[in-house]
């Protein structure tokens, strides 16, 4: 498998999510080139602030290693990660980010753009733009049905 295909399935999770409701976010973490974890957005069914999809993959991926270090994996998400999620992966101590869509909650500026400024996330590498176009029709399709 490639990154097309790991993002192809971050993708599928975030239409999961769509389906339900809740925002469309999709998730995959990549160990040893294989899948440990993988998780849609359910903050609005769960009613819960912290029901990311990158928050969930990384507790499935951290209970699946045994360890909160999941140092050697590779974290694929449709759309770029919040401050929150972005935090996460830096103490999960993961180093590379892939990610289709930008999030615009934070205007021009990235979220790991944010976090570098500060001296946090200086080492972990970031792909973006990994089918943009999908992450982004799922979005517009949320932002539609919930009238934003």
């Amino acid at each position: 498998m490639d990154d097309n295909d790991y993002m192809k399935i971050a993708n599928a999770q975030a239409k999961k999510a769509l389906a339900r409701g809740d925002y469309p976010a999709g998730c995959v973490i990549i160990k040893n080139a294989r899948i440990i974890a993988r998780a849609s957005s359910r903050g609005i069914s769960k009613k819960d602030a912290t029901a990311h999809a990158e928050i969930l993959a990384i507790s499935k991926a951290c209970k699946k290693t045994s360890s909160r270090i999941l140092e050697g994996c590779v974290i694929y998400t449709n759309i770029e990660p919040c401050l929150m999620c972005a935090k996460a992966i830096v103490y999960a101590r993961i180093k590379k980010v892939v990610y289709g869509a930008e999030h615009k909650e934070y205007g021009s500026k990235r979220t790991f753009d944010i976090l570098k400024q500060n001296d946090i996330a200086k080492d972990i590498e970031i792909v973006s733009g990994l089918q943009k176009e999908i992450a982004s029709e799922l979005l517009n399709t949320f932002i539609k049905k919930n009238k934003f």
